[in-house]
């Protein structure tokens, strides 16, 4: 699929779904809307006895009461209330989801990156398991996790979050805890939600329509259910929000002669908008200038330097500006159910939804890329930026100027510095991504006296097309660079004249790069091209449980549950482009045949299964009841064992207890040994390769090689070790308060993580072992280990995912719930001191959790309030996060290190009313009421390419949105 029929299959989809009309009754923030923490009151009494919290299989502790681990449930009214755009949105400003990656926040603007993937305590989001009703769901990204637009929001009726490990009970990926959304099974009726939302700067527009429907069938034994959404939001342009005409770049090398700073105004020093000869063969007046114009030299100014080479501030040299800050958004999705009671104590189920996103942005010019010397450039070690000075596209007084001898060369050529904007956003790389996601769940479950068991089989696929556009193909770029005049006069590439080559390039356009407009449209469509990378990723799960009261005990009732799992995943990527392509010059005057074929990385292809089989046990055992000072004592006890039959076999374990002091104190405690199982993309990842310049140890020589990044068949799942303790107050004499204090502990071994040939002390740790260390299978060298010669040089070099890493956090949560009468408030907090994490031994602790780009607040705090008057209820949000530093390593040096605290405030008014049978209510949400800014903290690397805030907070700024929901 390539662009334009991609945009018009969204249009397609954009005008179809145009009919449909969204809801979730946002009701009261208070009261019954509501739900409290699983401290207690979890839900409404009213349908407790079909309510199971997540956390736990045992069936009596739905309450929560006497759940050791801690869940917080929140309901989807209150979400909605004062975040209507999605459900995402609102759990995004719950503090335990720091981290999380979704469409509205910095780092995350990429199109590839423009979905909603959760992630607890920011300790990745491939560590926190999300579920819909208990079910695992088929992975949307490659590292395992789910996206949580596929969900069906409009019959999500709750959300339960675990705050601590869970992989006893759920199995894989539930590290750092579990997301579960709760459908709505029972509802009936119709409802819809329609709104529309902008930003203060009049961008980022978003559009929210749907429906749901629910009904009884066969006399109230069968139940039918249905929903749909569409979304749309519009992509932000960084050049349009405040801080993105200021360019600023963090340059340094963080040491005392050159600190960390902000360089505003950043440009290259090596390149220009109309090219920069950036290296040309002497004689050579013109080196240094610049194309002003097209076909006209000028002088150049390279600015003020910076810390980092070729960052400089002001000056002639190039940027990028066009980049997106926040991609462009389109989703829809669709759900159905039906429900049948065979018998009184036996229900069968069939499920189905099937949802498809649509994102797209743009990111960075396209580049001729500098040799970077003042010293003549060869052919055999050129970039695809060389040209010959007699090029018949320069005017002669230019060739001239460039000190044209005449000769087609090495003597005779210069190369340019340049960033393709002539074609505007559209001639920059970007990225489209279309990500369809099905899912089908049929099953059983039923009541047999006092036990309780479920059967349950799911059939999932997700489908992700990434089209890379605008790539170069360093081959043709190599081919238009070499023009020549042909004997019918016109300007031809020097390859499409040649006998031997002429088919293979009849169709090059010559490159006239020599001004700022001087690139035409056929010039830059011969040399780019879109690499498409398609992922295949499909789950087949089968499970079943069956849990109740074994017996009683001296102080109640002993409760069991068992489950059993087993799943086979199935792992595919293609690709248009092979990673392992070299430029190949034949017939090229001016090539380098040790480049890759494209600039931009592509992927390999690649196909893999695993299976995988658990079973599990958990068990609750009443110790004390109705004795002073423990009006109840309860361990919880569980335990999983899995097989996988790539990486083997894991255990994990749980234990739990809660003390019931006097019904107005509460203690609870875990402990437990939980897992992350590698994916099928950590074991297979598909080959990617560039090129790299190396400095060999071993040899004590440098030059270029290839740089392979790959999976690892060899990885084992990471084991985590966590402890939790907490205390809950609920005061008889404050009736309606509740709070609650969790203290948290996890460190994670054997972390899988990204470990490279190119880092010193990786080369230092393989010569140290004399060959025999695991890092040296980075280094593929022709000749024995032995051999220290210039000839032992490595022929590729590797970045592989090893099981070296280790993470640790620790940390507080803090949560309170008081209603009253009309007025109800709920506050959030969590306080997380220790985020450390180790690369490999003998690595730098550094403080902050891959892959994160920065550091992050060690406490956020989030306050929700709401009173009702009347028809009308106020709602008010208030999100605060703290400062923090950014010195991550030991001797780091900054200018200024501290990131200042960030506040904003939501409000939202709500009116209610009926009208033809329907209840109604219009609403008028502002995020952000005040546009609090974040403060300007930019990342390094190229500039113009990321909007300068620290990554993961959101940068929308105040947003209006304007709705009505109603239900028959």
């Amino acid at each position: 699929m390539d662009e334009k029929n991609g945009e018009l299959h969204a249009t397609r989809i954009t005008r179809a779904a145009a009919g449909l009309a969204v809801s979730i009754c946002a009701c009261v923030l208070g009261g019954k809307a509501l739900a409290q923490s699983a401290s207690g009151n979890a839900v409404d009494s009213a349908v407790l006895d079909e309510v199971v919290v997540t956390g736990t299989r045992i069936r009596s502790a739905a309450d929560g009461s006497r759940a050791p681990t801690p869940v917080t449930v929140v309901s989807t009214e209150s979400l909605q209330a004062t975040t209507p755009s999605n459900l995402p949105d609102a759990l995004n400003k719950l503090p335990v989801f720091q981290g999380s990656q979704q469409p509205r926040r910095a780092g995350d603007g990429s199109s590839n990156l423009a979905s909603n993937v959760l992630n607890l305590r920011n300790f990745g989001s491939q560590r926190t398991l999300v579920l819909l009703d208990g079910h695992r769901l088929t992975p949307t990204e490659s590292n395992g996790t789910v996206s949580v637009d596929t969900l069906p929001e409009m019959l999500v009726s709750r959300v339960d979050v675990v705050t601590a490990g869970a992989s006893a009970v759920y199995g894989s990926d539930a590290v750092t805890g579990v997301v579960n959304f709760i459908l709505d099974k029972s509802f009936s009726g119709l409802k819809f939600n329609l709104n529309y939302g902008e930003s203060t700067y009049w961008d980022g527009s978003d559009f929210r329509l749907g429906a749901a429907f629910g009904h009884s069938l066969f006399g109230g034994r069968g139940h039918i259910l249905a929903s749909a959404e569409h979304f749309h939001q519009d992509p932000i342009a960084t050049f349009d929000r405040p801080y993105g005409p200021g360019v600023n770049v963090l340059t340094g090398s963080g040491t005392a002669t050159s600190p960390f700073i902000v360089t505003a105004n950043t440009r290259r020093a090596d390149s220009a908008f109309g090219g920069r000869v950036n290296s040309c063969a002497a004689p050579c007046p013109a080196l240094g200038e610049q194309f002003v114009a097209n076909g006209v030299l000028g002088p150049f100014d390279p600015g003020s330097k910076s810390g980092t080479a070729n960052q400089n501030s002001g000056g002639d040299g190039a940027y990028s500006p066009y980049t997106t800050a926040l991609a462009g958004v389109r989703t829809d999705q669709g759900f159905l159910r039906f429900s049948y009671d065979i018998t009184d104590g036996i229900n069968f189920y069939a499920q189905g939804s099937a949802a498809e996103t649509y994102s797209y942005g743009w990111h960075f010019p396209a580049k001729l890329t500098p040799v970077g010397a003042t010293t003549a450039p060869t052919t055999a070690n050129s970039t695809a930026s060389v040209f010959f000075k007699n090029n018949p596209l320069l005017p002669p007084e230019v060739q001239t100027q460039l000190g044209n001898n005449g000769l087609s060369n090495s003597s005779n050529t210069f190369s340019l510095g340049t960033y393709i904007t002539d074609l505007g956003a559209g001639g920059t790389t970007g990225t489209r991504n279309f990500n369809r996601n099905y899912n089908i769940t049929s099953g059983l479950n039923g009541v047999l006296g006092r036990f309780h068991w479920d059967l349950f089989y799911t059939h999932g696929q997700n489908r992700q097309h990434v089209f890379n556009l605008n790539n170069s193909n360093y081959q043709r770029q190599f081919a238009a660079l070499d023009a020549v005049t042909a004997p019918d006069g016109t300007i031809r590439c020097y390859a499409a004249t040649q006998a031997a080559t002429a088919a293979q390039y009849a169709g090059c356009v010559p490159l006239n790069a020599f001004g700022p407009t001087a690139i035409t449209r056929q010039a830059f469509d011969w040399f780019t091209q879109t690499t498409l990378y398609r992922m295949n990723d499909t789950m087949d799960n089968a499970g079943g449980s069956f849990s109740g009261s074994a017996f009683d005990d001296w102080a109640g009732p002993i409760e069991f549950a068992l489950s059993t799992d087993v799943r086979h995943l199935q792992y595919e990527v293609t690709s248009n482009a092979d990673p392992t392509a070299h430029v190949d010059c034949t017939g090229l005057r001016i090539c380098n045949p040790s480049l890759p074929l494209w600039a931009q990385p592509v992927s390999g292809q690649v196909q893999a299964t695993n299976d995988v089989k658990e079973v599990a046990a958990e068990l609750e055992v009443p110790l004390l009841a109705d004795v002073p000072f423990a009006r109840s004592v309860v361990a919880n006890l569980a335990g999983r064992h899995t097989h996988y039959r790539i990486s083997g076999n894991a255990q994990t374990w749980k234990v739990g207890l809660v003390w019931d002091v006097n019904g107005t104190v509460r203690f609870r405690g875990t402990t437990s040994v939980d897992i992350r199982a590698p994916t099928l993309n950590d074991l297979f990842q598909p080959v990617q390769a560039s090129v790299t310049g190396f400095i060999d140890l071993h040899t004590s020589t440098s030059n270029t090689v290839f740089l392979v990044t790959k999976g690892n068949p060899n990885l084992v799942p990471e084991k985590a070790r966590t402890q939790t303790f907490g205390v809950v107050f609920e005061p008889r004499f404050i009736p309606g308060l509740t709070a609650s204090a969790d203290v948290y502990q996890i460190r994670l071994d054997n972390v899988i993580g990204p470990v490279s040939a190119t880092n010193n002390s990786v080369q230092k740790l393989c010569e140290d072992s004399g060959g025999a260390s695991q890092y040296c299978s980075l280094f593929l060298r022709p000749f024995p280990f032995a051999d220290h010669s210039a000839a032992n040089f490595p022929t590729n070099i590797y970045s592989l995912n090893l099981n070296t890493a280790m993470a640790e956090i620790r940390g507080v949560d803090f949560e309170a719930n008081y209603s009253k009468d009309r007025f109800s408030a709920r506050l959030f907090s969590t306080y997380q001191p220790t985020t450390n994490s180790q690369a490999f031994p003998g690595a730098a602790i550094v403080h902050l959790v891959p892959p994160q780009a920065a550091t992050a607040p060690k406490t956020r705090v989030t306050g929700v309030f709401s009173y009702d008057i009347a028809d009308w209820t106020v709602g008010l949000q208030d999100n605060w996060m703290s400062g923090y530093s950014q010195v991550t390593q030991d001797g780091q040096v900054w200018a200024r290190p501290h990131v200042k605290p960030f506040n904003s405030l939501d409000l939202n008014l709500q009116w209610k009313w009926q009208a033809l049978g329907a209840d109604l209510s219009a609403y008028f949400t502002v995020q952000n009421l005040f546009n609090s800014k974040p403060d300007l903290v930019p990342a390094g690397g190229s500039v113009g390419l990321f909007y300068p805030v620290p990554n993961g907070e959101d940068i929308m700024g105040r947003y209006l949105t304007l709705g009505v929901r109603g239900k028959l």
